[in-house]
This record gives structure tokens, C-alpha cells and sequence, in this order.
């Protein structure tokens, strides 16, 4: 089992939770505040609409269940799981730079929070996988 992407797995479904039960724990952390005051996006409420906030944690879960999944598949399972974090947080950090995105609202600060983490976890996930495919030659 590969543990980077089972504990990504399962940080998912924590967040998925707390996305139903008190979505602002994560829209209005300190984290999502710092860059809405360093980046001027606004943060995210879930009470602006909340079925979207019930979908989006939907699919958190159904990411983190994939994640956990895929960590129990063994290593042929690793490069979708990368490229799907990759193009989270590239699609994302495109969306919060794009001057459409800032004019209208569409980026926001827990949208570039995500980006940064799903950017952290892949240069992590690709570390790992350089470094076991280095012994394994």
C-alpha cells in the first residue's frame, strides 16, 4: 500500500466532512484568510449556496475514497492519481490568476488554498515515485 496516497486519501474524506458539517472551519480558516488579505480573493461561503457546497464535498469524498482505493492498487495505479492532483492545482492556480476569474468571483481564497496543497501533494507524490523507481533500477 502506498501510505503518501492513502493519508491524501483519507485527508479527503476529513475535509469532505467538514465541508457537510461546518463549511467554514475551511472557507474562513486562518490559512484561506492570510490569502484572501495577501491576494485580495474573497473567501468562500458555503451559505451563498449551499447544495454547490454539498456537491463539492461529494466529490472531495468520492476523491479521498478513490485515493484510498488507488493507494491499496500498487504502483500502476500512482500516475492517474498524480496527474489528477497535478491538473487540480493547475486548473486552479489558471483559475485564480485569470483576471475573468478574480473580476467575476470564481477564484477565491479556499480555491487557491486547494491548489497549493494539491500542488504540494504532487511534487511529493513525484519525489516519492522518482525515489522508489531509483532502488527498484
Amino acid at each position: 500500500m502506498h501510505t503518501l496516497i492513502a493519508l491524501k486519501g483519507f485527508a479527503d474524506i476529513l475535509v469532505a466532512i467538514v465541508l457537510t458539517v461546518h463549511p467554514a472551519l475551511i472557507y474562513h480558516s486562518t490559512p484561506a484568510r492570510l490569502i484572501s488579505t495577501h491576494t485580495g480573493l474573497h473567501l468562500t461561503s458555503a451559505d451563498a449556496a449551499p447544495g454547490f457546497n454539498q456537491a463539492i464535498a461529494c466529490m472531495v469524498a468520492a476523491v479521498g475514497i478513490a485515493h484510498v482505493v488507488a493507494a491499496r492498487c500498487g504502483p500502476a495505479a500512482r500516475p492517474p492519481i498524480l496527474a489528477m492532483n497535478a491538473s487540480w492545482a493547475l486548473l486552479n492556480f489558471a483559475t485564480c490568476a485569470t483576471p475573468h476569474a478574480r473580476a467575476t468571483g470564481l477564484a477565491s481564497a479556499s480555491q487557491l488554498f486547494s491548489a497549493c496543497n494539491h500542488a504540494v501533494f504532487s511534487v511529493a507524490l513525484y519525489i516519492s515515485e522518482r525515489d522508489s523507481q531509483r532502488k527498484r533500477d
